[in-house]
């Protein structure tokens, strides 16, 4: 099928294409690398009446290595965000999931500005995200705000940001000495999305568990975190029986959705298996630095 006709503007600067959505609100969209919008045009699941193309703005794909944090421009692709030094060094847990995106092909067009902002429940970066608390700047016709990433995902495929709003940077905070974090997912398919996604970060002091964050995708319109497994973990050792008792309540209070790729059912034991694997990640990530 081909979408339904629109008009394509491919503004040069930031502030145009910030007037642009100002003008037209909930008619315009903003496309970035395009790898979730343009199937969803194609199949007519969904349509705009004005297509915002930002790949002519300047200075949004970047990767800065700041005292403190990362900061990722959101036009940055999953493929640089993937082999990035910087990111290796300092947010690993980001290169790994920007690894096992779609394929090839996707990571190279694909940008974490417009994964992000798609926000779909079953993708991997906003689960990521949301384990190490990050951050987002977005920039509009009031000027520059940044949203907590706790805020930011508000339903499914909705975000906070305002209809002339447009995300510019991610945020995230470098990895200390005494911190780890890892994502697994679970997939039919190599590279599909997640149909269960576990994303966990752990700061430890003198041996025990300070700071816990489980952020699960694929369960509910928005990711979530799971309390119940952080509050089992918080101020405990990390080993094999505080793992498996936190894991065992990750899917506390959750109603995952039935559908064509997975029962409810299936989800919420998986849950279990995804955030164990994270976890015994995590506990690896820690060992071997001893």
């Amino acid at each position: 099928m081909n979408p339904r006709s629109f008009e394509y503007f491919a503004p040069p600067s930031l502030n145009e294409a910030i007037d642009i959505l100002d003008q037209h609100r909930d008619e315009a969209k903003i496309i970035a690398g395009g790898q979730s919008l343009m199937p969803l045009l194609k199949m007519r699941l969904a349509s705009f009446q004005y297509l915002v193309d930002l790949r002519n703005v300047p200075d949004l794909s970047y990767i800065n290595d700041d005292e403190l944090e990362i900061g990722i421009g959101s036009m940055t692709t999953h493929r640089t965000i993937e082999f990035s030094p910087i990111v290796a060094a300092n947010c690993p847990v980001l290169a790994e999931a920007a690894g096992i995106i779609g394929d090839p092909l996707i990571r190279n067009r694909g940008t974490i500005g417009g994964s992000v902002c798609h926000a779909d429940p079953s993708a991997d970066y906003p689960a990521v995200i949301l384990s190490l608390d990050g951050k987002l700047v977005v920039r509009g016709k009031d000027g520059k705000r940044t949203i907590e990433s706790r805020d930011f995902f508000v339903d499914i495929f909705t975000t906070s940001l305002k209809t002339h709003e447009v995300l510019t940077e991610v945020r995230l905070p470098k990895l200390a000495a005494d911190s780890t974090a890892a994502y697994e997912k679970l997939t039919r398919r190599q590279g599909d999305f997640a149909l269960v996604g576990a994303a966990t970060f752990i700061r430890m002091r003198r041996q025990n568990c300070e700071e816990v964050r489980v952020a699960l995708s694929g369960v509910a319109p928005t990711p979530v975190r799971a309390e119940a497994a952080e509050h089992m973990l918080k101020g405990k050792a990390l080993t094999d029986t505080s793992i498996l008792n936190a894991s065992k309540h990750a899917a506390q209070g959750l109603r995952p959705p039935s559908n064509v790729h997975a029962s409810r059912e299936y989800r919420l034991a998986m849950v279990e298996v995804a955030t164990r694997r994270a976890l015994e990640r995590c506990k690896h990530n820690l060992r071997s630095r001893e």
